[in-house]
């Protein structure tokens, strides 16, 4: 018969084997749980204290902590224990602490790049100097480097004030959730800089179409805007003319043009000079500008030559403006370098004509409504300046 002690061994190898099962079946739920986080869309903090508190729940510790490689250095990023497990509290910490990769155990598992595991702390001869000056009550130890293709990430620490505590399957299992966290990580930190490039990318091509939009908005007011008086030109003008005048025409509305030329203008230039000149022409683009309604098209179309476009605008109506814009300019105050000068202006006028249909002749174009506008303007030039004359008013 067999002795009872032998008898109670052979019982006792089930229940061993069966404890080692759950362990790795505890180990493997915790790796699922870190493997499925890959899946979601978290940012690095909830990332990182999702995995310390797997880690915490399935390889039964009293305290573990990551270390990030920043430069030369390991500072703890995230840090738990079991009152903050209970009460479920985030492992990420406020205050980090750093260790230089020359000391201690934390250091000499990021320089060798290889797992430390140390069972009885009370016993060990390694520097253990940190969790001293820390106060922490340590039994055993684990420290075990994060790696991505040999390069260093940081270290993670698991401790337990028992001596003895971590068993192999709990060293080997470490490594794995080592390797997967180390995925993890990286995979986290190549997606932020791919973010950042593509932030930093699409801020530069929206601040190249801006400039882009800029450089064409300029590009189309350069072409279209004299740049002396900040006046449209005479590209603007016929283009924003035929417009207009086709629409007078469509509807059959009054349309007039205004031709202005300044008086004698050389010898303004003559006799004080191209700057006195060009400041001349900017007033008088002003005082045109403050005649003008909304719908009006004033451009500067020659050196000294000025023209008015005045949709809805008949003859008398634009006679009646034209006498205000001369005695405007006549009366102002022409002051060159404290020399007195003398300003005049003629106009000519032109307006569209309805037959007795009341429809106008499809024919008449812009460049035939100025033609007629400077023959009047050449018969006020010939005839004294400083006046108007309406083109229906020539004596033939």
């Amino acid at each position: 018969m067999e002795p009872i002690k032998d008898i109670m061994g052979k019982i006792e190898i089930p229940a061993v084997v069966n404890a080692q099962f759950m362990q790795l079946l505890n180990s493997l739920s915790g790796l699922r749980i870190i493997s499925n986080l890959g899946n979601q869309q978290l940012d690095r903090e909830d990332l990182i204290d999702s995995m310390m508190h797997a880690i915490f729940e399935h390889l039964e510790t009293e305290e573990v902590s990551l270390y990030l490689l920043e430069e030369d250095s390991l500072n703890c990023v995230a840090n738990l224990d079991w009152n903050g497990f209970a009460k479920n509290k985030s492992s990420i910490n406020n205050k980090t602490h750093t260790c230089l990769i020359s000391d201690g155990v934390l250091g000499k598992t990021a320089a060798k790049k290889e797992i430390i595991h140390i069972p009885n702390c009370k016993t060990s001869d390694e520097n253990l100097l940190h969790y001293e000056t820390n106060e922490k009550d340590i039994g055993s130890l684990i420290c075990a480097p994060l790696l991505v293709n040999d390069s260093l990430l940081g270290v993670i620490e698991l401790i337990h004030p028992v001596p003895n505590h971590f068993d192999s399957w709990q060293e080997h299992s470490v490594i794995i959730y080592a390797d997967l966290m180390s995925m993890l990580l990286n995979n986290d930190k190549l997606m932020h800089n791919m973010k950042n490039i593509v932030d930093v990318r699409t801020k530069e091509l929206r601040y190249a179409l801006e400039e882009s939009e800029k450089l064409k908005a300029r590009y189309e007011e350069m072409s279209v805007i004299d740049p002396l008086t900040k006046l449209f030109n005479r590209r603007y003008f016929y283009t924003e003319v035929t417009a207009s005048m086709a629409r007078a025409k469509r509807y059959a509305q009054p349309f007039s043009l205004m031709l202005m030329d300044l008086d004698h203008f050389k010898m303004v230039n003559d006799t004080h000079g191209h700057e006195c000149g060009d400041n001349v022409l900017k007033t008088i683009a002003e005082i045109l500008t403050e005649f003008t309604r909304e719908g009006d098209t004033l451009a500067r179309i020659g050196g000294e030559e000025f023209v008015l476009a005045l949709p809805e605008t008949n003859p008398a109506g634009a006679q009646k403006l034209a006498r205000r814009i001369i005695s405007t300019i006549k009366e102002a105050d022409w002051d060159c370098r404290g020399a007195k000068m003398s300003i005049t202006m003629s106009i000519g006028l032109s307006s569209l004509r309805h037959h007795e249909n009341d429809l106008l002749d499809d024919d008449f174009q812009v460049s035939d409504i100025l033609r007629e506008a400077d023959r009047a303007l050449y018969f006020v030039k010939g005839h004294g300046r400083n006046n108007i004359k309406s083109y229906s008013d020539i004596p033939e």
